[in-house]
């Protein structure tokens, strides 16, 4: 059984469950795997595995699914109750990675995981974790539930050490926490080596933006100041593609402070993982907000460039800038 944010219009939540699928397809061949996602559909129809929806974690969406019950006790429907027995029959729950277990947003994603690793634990189920970003933990509640959640996992690989401190912080016992990285990257057979950023000729820019609740609007006009710049300087070409749900509306807010977002375009990924990675390798340039894009320009051997508004993008990217004190003369400055 596989829990994760899967099917729920994040790019990046897709790759990190393709590699994992391509990985235990490769290792157990005849393992059956079901996946518990937000959207089922979606799952089903971009992964081709069984999959269910995720366990109910507050009562609107326990009386929401409510009706899905008694269709999910005769095995004709996919309400919360067949997950719930799917998790009773697995072998063993693993939960692929993503950054799960942090309150930046609030404390409610602690509380959704938490809750699925708990039922797996009831019913002595072996729990592992791997391509974890831990943290930033905040709340005291927060970090008192993490902690009875994660001490009951068999083991947690974190795919960068700003993970592992915060579960040493935890007081969740060295022995369980393996430093290693995203499940993603097992897409692929061998990494490429990152090209340099191209000096001479057009520049093709692919530009990953999201929202968070700790980004000012200042930095969304400085940001379509800095995309005229590097328009202007270097007569690049400039695409927006969306990672993650409500990615568009945030494009459209950047291209309000911008003098030239009438000639940038906007990308349409591919469905599948390897797409994602393809339609990447097509750019010289991607400047990303959403980890997983600079993951897909790793995956492609296409520079990159973050904009930190989380640590684990500061943790991943070679070359990153903070959002907090973001100005189109930084970014300009790296290009140059």
């Amino acid at each position: 059984m596989l829990v994760g944010n899967f099917g729920a219009g994040n790019i990046g939540d897709e790759l990190i469950l393709a590699g994992f699928l391509k990985k235990i397809g490769k290792e157990l061949p005849r393992a059956k795997v079901c996946v518990l996602a937000g959207n089922p559909h979606l799952v089903r129809r971009f992964h081709g595995v069984d999959a269910l929806p995720h366990l109910p974690t507050g009562w609107r969406s326990f009386w929401k699914s409510g009706w899905l019950v008694r269709r999910s006790l005769s095995g004709r429907g996919e309400g919360w109750m067949r997950s719930l027995r799917k998790i009773r029959e697995a072998d063993a729950v693993i939960f692929p990675g993503g950054g799960l277990f942090t309150d930046e947003e609030s404390f409610h994603a602690i509380l959704i995981w938490g809750i699925h690793l708990l039922v797996a634990r009831y019913f002595w189920k072996p729990v592992f974790l791997l391509g974890q970003s831990i943290g930033p933990i905040t709340g005291i509640y927060a970090q008192n539930f993490t902690r009875f959640c994660l001490r009951k996992a068999e083991w947690i690989g974190v795919r960068d050490s700003a993970s592992a401190s915060e579960l040493k912080k935890l007081g969740i016992p060295a022995k369980k926490v393996k430093l290693g990285r995203d499940t993603s990257f097992w897409l692929v057979n061998r990494i490429p080596k990152t090209r340099e950023i191209k000096k001479r000729g057009v520049l093709k820019i692919l530009v990953s933006a999201r929202s968070f609740p700790k980004i000012e609007e200042e930095f969304f006009a400085e940001f379509g100041r800095a995309l005229d710049q590097i328009s202007e300087r270097t007569h690049a070409r400039i695409s927006f593609a969306e990672f993650g749900k409500g990615d568009a509306a945030v494009w459209q807010k950047i291209c309000r402070h911008s003098k030239h977002a009438r000639l940038w375009k906007t990308l349409e990924l591919p469905e599948s993982a390897e797409g994602v990675v393809r339609a990447v390798n097509k750019f010289d340039l991607v400047i990303g907000m959403r980890l997983h894009s600079l993951v897909a320009a790793q995956l492609a051997g296409t520079p990159a460039i973050g904009l930190a508004y989380s640590r684990k993008v500061k943790e991943f990217a070679e070359k990153s800038l903070a959002v907090e004190n973001f100005s189109a003369e930084k970014l300009v400055e790296i290009l140059s």
